[in-house]
């Protein structure tokens, strides 16, 4: 069934089409007894009489209509109208989170927002036995206000159910598809945990982990290829993120976080400078058929100095990083400028007698500033806070390791804070 602008079926008038796609539209509609806007969706014509088409979109009803959670789009009422079932849902205004990701990677803050607030809604759903099987940026609106909801439930399953299927073909989007997925095996809460760990890495980098114009290449990357990591592409982002994002990312679902609140454990945890992830062990994975520069008896060393500060995620970064460089020199100011905390990048350089190698870098690769005093540190916390919440004590303090002045500072921030009008405030309230 399709509809003509102003139409009115049931008790509700057609406004306008926000949305159409191969097997329905969705409308934006107004309740004429409450007059409130809603959308309403609806499988288009040609593909009510498929059985197929009309069990998946009741299956989404009913599956949608067991979840109520602020970052899940919620569900109004179903009804019919003639041959036609009619979804009636909440009209979320916003942008999509692809649609965003267009213009460039988020500020950390959005991201670690967006992709906690997710993990709360998929926690609730997985708690109701229900996987979502397509999580990706096009299925997460974005308010104005800068709320992620989750939507797009139409292939989403109770658990153990595995029926839908495309004429044979995996479910889901291709670039954001767990490993057990892309070989159509049975799969459950662990899948979407993969696929919003693709989300999360794509919106910290500005781009997915795996990319290529061939099918072939991408599918075979999901189940072979081990990620470069975050940090690696965004200087800035903390090795305990990187670390969390790459787990989440582990070909093997028992490899992965095991549940959504784990994730988020976790997430939360590498933000806010807990230790735990700093020192999480990266999935493992087959070597790059290279060969390393540096001497192995170097770098069975440089490896025993960076595991007493790192633990076992070290024999992962050098590897990687002796791939890179060709000097021990270079192999080890890499490596420090990867450390986030000061002392353990002392404590690292002393080990491998490369104290005067990089006395006085920050992770960055710059020289150590001059301290900023308390007294601004504490006014920056609470003017960003402002935007960014409880995470504005951990920005600003990995922030004043980098610049040399309080109006370093303040323009440093500021760039974090995506917002105009949440970068305005922040300004206002702290000069620098």
């Amino acid at each position: 069934m399709t509809f003509d602008i102003g139409q009115t079926v049931g008790d509700y008038q057609i406004l306008g089409v926000l949305g159409r796609g191969g097997m329905g539209a969705v409308y934006r509609v107004r309740n004429t007894l409450t007059d409130r806007e809603e959308a309403m969706k609806v499988v288009l014509p040609g593909n009510e009489s498929s059985g197929e088409a009309s069990d998946r979109f009741l299956r989404e009803i009913r599956i949608h209509a067991k979840l109520q959670h602020p970052h899940i789009a919620a569900i109004r009422t179903a009804f019919r109208s003639g041959e036609s079932v009619l979804l009636i849902m909440e009209l979320i205004e916003g942008a999509g989170l692809d649609q965003m990701l267009r213009r460039g990677r988020l500020a950390l803050g959005d991201a670690f927002r967006i992709i906690d607030d997710i993990l709360g809604a998929l926690a609730h759903a997985h708690a109701k036995g229900i996987v979502h099987r397509d999580i990706k940026p096009s299925n997460i609106i974005v308010t104005p206000r800068g709320a992620p909801k989750l939507t797009d439930f139409g292939i989403a399953t109770a658990t153990g159910d595995q029926r839908i299927t495309r004429s044979g073909m995996a479910i889901g989007s291709l670039a954001y598809m767990s490993p057990e997925q892309v070989m159509s095996k049975p799969f459950d809460e662990r899948s979407d945990l993969y696929s919003l760990g693709i989300t999360a890495y794509e919106m910290l980098t500005g781009r997915r982990p795996f990319q290529s114009d061939s099918e072939y290449q991408i599918m075979n990357a999901h189940l072979n290829e081990m990620p470069e990591s975050p940090g690696a592409i965004v200087k800035s982002i903390p090795l305990g993120i990187s670390v969390v994002v790459l787990k989440s990312l582990a070909k093997a679902p028992e490899a992965r976080y095991q549940t959504a609140l784990e994730f988020q454990v976790a997430w939360r945890q590498a933000f806010f400078g807990g230790d735990d992830a700093e020192t999480m062990v990266l999935p493992q994975h087959t070597p790059e058929p290279r060969e390393p520069h540096v001497d192995s008896k170097e770098l069975a060393r440089i490896e025993s100095g960076l595991t007493r500060v790192l633990g076992p995620i070290a024999k992962n970064l050098v590897a990687r990083e002796a791939l890179k460089h060709r000097s021990v020199d270079t192999l080890m100011r890499e490596l420090a400028a990867q450390i986030p905390r000061d002392e353990d990048r002392a404590a690292f350089l002393k080990s491998v007698g490369a104290t005067s190698a990089a006395p006085a870098a920050t992770p960055s690769g710059s020289q150590r500033p001059a301290p900023i005093d308390e007294k601004t540190i504490e006014a920056a916390k609470k003017a960003l806070a402002l935007s960014m919440g409880p995470i504005a004590a951990m920005m600003v303090a990995r922030m004043v390791k980098k610049v040399h002045s309080p109006a370093e500072l303040r323009d440093a921030l500021a760039a974090e804070i995506a917002s105009d009008k949440d970068r305005k405030a922040f300004l206002a309230a702290f000069p620098g």
